[in-house]
């Protein structure tokens, strides 16, 4: 069952001259949930805030206030885990790309739905290769913004490829990350992840592993050359988890050693496989 909030009323519809749906002017985070909690919670609303000053969303003090009430609100304090998934969008008098500044306003949608993890995440991933490229723009590196086509179009180069996910790269050959995820290799013995300056999501999950300095975790620029190269593969999200890589890009791989995902899931702050 969904449920939805949009400024805090139970609605599920808006405006189809929105510029939410026009132009992807907004922002969203999908966090997991149980017993009455989201996972991660100060680190979504983190992100989120760097997401609202990247695009210059109005919002204050009060904005904040709504929208956690309006989280908790939706929040089932059974067992059943769900997706708890936040939109902010900007609208704006008139039509077309320009907006002013003084009289914008920022429209919170909150949403529930159930959630089960899909079965290959206990068993490992099969990784391919996607055809597509990653957007390229440094302004907007890092946020999750509307604007996701690249993973609209990667995602099915996953399905065609009867695979779980795809990684794209830019067009100069440097790998950013997967349609839904972002990706960890071990190369040469050491464990790193794509830099993500100019493009990609930077996740939560990612976020702590890189700052926990006992894991020493390395970002750096990976070109997809090195990618056959890999001697184990994760994929991470916020409902995923911490996930092991079975297949890359048609190549079997032996997934991390036990102890060595426990200890990566326990730094993670992960309370579920």
């Amino acid at each position: 069952m969904s449920h939805c909030l949009i400024n805090g009323q139970a609605l599920s519809h808006i405006d189809a001259r929105h510029r939410g749906l026009a132009f992807g002017d907004g922002v969203f985070e999908t966090c997991f949930s149980q017993q009455g909690r989201v996972r991660f919670l100060a680190d979504h609303l983190d992100r989120l805030n760097r997401g609202i000053r990247a695009l210059q969303l109005r919002w204050e003090q009060d904005d904040a206030e709504h929208l956690l009430v309006e989280i908790q609100s939706l929040l089932d304090p059974d067992n059943a885990p769900a997706v708890i998934k936040i939109m902010l969008l900007r609208q704006s008098q008139g039509r077309g790309y320009d907006y002013d500044p003084q009289r914008q306003t920022t429209e919170r949608i909150v949403m529930r739905n159930a959630y089960q993890p899909p079965d290959w995440v206990a068993t490992g991933a099969r990784l391919v290769m996607s055809r597509r490229y990653a957007s390229s723009n440094p302004d907007l590196a890092g946020i999750k913004h509307l604007n996701r086509l690249d993973s609209v179009l990667a995602r099915q180069d996953a399905r065609n490829q009867q695979a779980h996910e795809a990684l794209l790269c830019l067009p100069d050959g440097r790998l950013v990350e997967g349609s839904m995820s972002n990706v960890y290799l071990r190369l040469a013995g050491r464990w790193v992840t794509p830099e993500l300056g100019c493009a990609g999501v930077e996740g939560i999950i990612r976020r702590r592993l890189v700052e926990a300095a006992p894991l020493g975790l390395g970002c750096k620029k990976i070109d997809k050359t090195e990618v056959p190269k890999a001697e184990a593969a994760m994929i991470s999200n916020s409902l995923l988890g911490l996930v092991p890589v079975i297949e890359l890009a048609g190549r079997p791989l032996a997934p991390p050693e036990p102890d060595e995902l426990t200890l990566f899931r326990r730094v993670a702050g992960l309370n579920h496989v």
